[in-house]
């Protein structure tokens, strides 16, 4: 019914798609079988979500760590302009728009918003979520076989050099600034 992308092939597709333009703005490539790449002390890595599955598809995001632990991570298409919201939002209705819907379209249980379970129309489990390209939220892309994931890349690839840029101020962890302020501090001290 759908091509659906196994995440080690996800990964193999989308560093395909992706690592001549990370080589263009000075990356590299991290051999570790992920689609990730590196340049000094930041690392650049996609997300699979953990709820992907053949039978609703799967989303993915993108991350940059840009100090040591998780306090320096930032899901960087917070970073999305108004106007790369507007075309990532019309991308994603027509990704889903294209899916077939099944005939005839079973009903499957999924985990309700109150947390028992309820029937869904499989052919309703896949459907563009408009909230998420309102205002700095968590983008999660969506796809199904690789011509999303190819229109995801011709997506993205413009809006990389915007999108890996070192964090201003406001968006990099407080906690980072804190600790520079004190190493700073730091070299007019007495010893």
């Amino acid at each position: 019914m759908r091509d659906y992308v196994k995440s080690k092939d996800f990964h193999r597709h989308m560093r395909s798609l992706l690592a001549s333009r990370f080589q263009e703005l000075g990356w590299e490539s991290q051999a570790a079988g992920k689609c990730s790449f590196v340049r000094g002390g930041r690392v650049f890595w996609l997300q699979v979500s953990r709820y992907s599955n053949g039978v609703i598809g799967g989303k993915f995001t993108l991350n940059m760590t840009e100090g040591s632990g998780s306090a320096g991570d930032t899901r960087i298409l917070r970073r999305l302009s108004e106007a790369d919201r507007t075309v990532g939002k019309a991308l994603e209705e027509r990704i889903i728009a294209r899916l077939p819907r099944p005939d005839p379209d079973p009903e499957i249980e999924v985990v309700g918003d109150n947390g028992g379970t309820v029937l869904v129309k499989l052919g309703d489990l896949a459907k563009a979520n408009p909230r998420q390209w309102d205002g700095p939220s968590d983008v999660w892309l969506p796809y199904f076989g690789k011509n999303d994931l190819d229109d995801w890349a011709a997506f993205l690839v413009p809006r990389l050099d915007r999108l890996v840029a070192r964090s201003s101020p406001e968006v990099t962890d407080p906690r980072l600034w804190v600790q520079r302020l004190r190493d700073l501090t730091g070299l007019f001290r007495s010893k």
